[in-house]
């Protein structure tokens, strides 16, 4: 217990500016995207799918992701989220100007992905994390990953507000300083230089190299693990509100949902992870993981039931936090911090593609068949199988080290 404490006292800036940049970027982006889905296919007559375009700026972050790692092991974490939130904001007021053209949306979407998006994504607060907490680092990942959440808590019911009452132009240049104010923050917070927690976390020390990570099953595993809750997390993230609106949940109380799922991302993060510290965390994780099918059985089963729904919405978010941490920490676990950066880079890069082709793919299964039946049943499959893959892994590394 004392350890843990002297962690925190010597991590508190770390876990400062890590909460300060996750609500300054991509995070929040992703979870205030739904807000806008039915305001833009009213005005400019888009589709659904074509709305979610969004998804595309989620999808080039991901695919940056191996070559952002190499961008903070050079240029350092805070100058990257600096630059990130400045140019978020940047990004909010040209979506607040557009007129209509799909074009402009696109480019929109594609500087995000190229630029705000990468320099604002978890993976740029992770390894200082990491650094500074050994003995809490589950509950240390989980709680530096929820700014977002934290973020969006107050934020989404407020957001609907302004959105209903003065139009979606006004919600889009709302979130334009907030952006800059939580990313300039985050630059001052934030230490030059983390203190090392403990031997496991030596630059060049123990651990294995990207090609030796790779090498193993339970790298293939844990990624296979990565990628279908993740894109569980991404249909249910990008299509919640008009899901919502659909089954006839009214506005301010699909806000209130939207604020739930926030709130379970944190709540299934931090149980996340004080499950991951306190026990064998591959049975751990997977059973966090497991939530997600159960979640999207109550989506089944509810209609417009909101009681139904709201339990739905709450397991979902769970496991959607859950993940998050899980990357980082199985990464450290596994493959030691030698090559921290690079492996968490290409799991990064599999959430982020997870979450981007579940936002186009649920927004595209809408338009063909008009319901998110098809969705929500893919949903319970894939948490079954994250889960399982998850288990997997731990119980291939006990017969390899048994083999040694």
């Amino acid at each position: 217990m004392g350890e843990r404490l002297r962690e925190w006292r010597r991590g508190w800036r770390t876990m400062g500016g890590a909460l300060l940049s996750a609500g300054a970027g991509i995070s929040i982006f992703g979870a205030v995207n739904g807000f806008f889905v039915k305001p833009l296919t009213a005005e400019f007559g888009w589709t659904r799918g074509q709305a979610t375009l969004s998804s595309g700026a989620i999808l080039l972050t991901a695919l940056l992701m191996p070559a952002l790692a190499a961008v903070v092991d050079r240029a350092g974490p805070r100058r990257v989220m600096l630059a990130g939130g400045v140019l978020f904001a940047a990004a909010y007021v040209a979506l607040a100007s557009m007129q209509g053209e799909i074009w402009m949306y696109a480019a929109i979407m594609l500087l995000i992905g190229l630029t705000a998006g990468p320099a604002t994504a978890l993976l740029v607060v992770t390894r200082p994390l990491v650094a500074a907490f050994t003995h809490s680092r589950g509950l240390a990942i989980s709680a530096g990953m929820s700014g977002a959440v934290f973020v969006c808590l107050p934020l989404l019911p407020w957001l609907q507000h302004l959105i209903a009452t003065y139009g979606w132009r006004a919600g889009y240049l709302f979130m334009a300083p907030l952006s800059l104010v939580m990313g300039v923050a985050a630059f001052l917070l934030l230490p030059g230089r983390v203190a090392v927690a403990g031997a496991d976390v030596i630059e060049g020390g123990e651990g294995l190299s990207l090609r030796e990570a790779i090498r193993q099953s339970r790298f293939w595993l844990l990624l296979l693990s990565t990628v279908a809750v993740s894109l569980v997390g991404g249909a249910f993230s990008t299509q919640l509100q008009p899901l919502l609106s659909d089954r006839g949940v009214p506005g301010v109380t699909a806000a209130l949902f939207g604020s739930l799922y926030a709130g379970s991302v944190v709540a299934g993060r931090v149980i996340a992870g004080l499950m991951l510290d306190r026990l064998w965390s591959p049975a751990a994780g997977a059973i966090c993981l497991a939530t997600a099918s159960v979640g999207a059985v109550f989506f089944l089963l509810a209609g417009p039931d909101q009681t139904l729904l709201a339990v739905g919405v709450a397991l979902v978010g769970a496991a959607a936090g859950a993940e998050a941490d899980m990357m980082a920490f199985f990464a450290a676990r596994y493959f030691g911090l030698r090559a921290f950066n690079a492996i968490l880079g290409l799991l990064g890069m599999s959430f982020g593609l997870g979450i981007a082709f579940g936002g186009i793919g649920a927004g595209v299964l809408f338009d063909l068949e008009g319901s998110y039946d098809t969705m929500i049943r893919l949903a319970v499959g894939l948490g079954v199988v994250s889960a399982a893959a998850l288990l997997l892994s731990g119980l291939a590394g006990r017969r390899q080290a048994s083999a040694t």
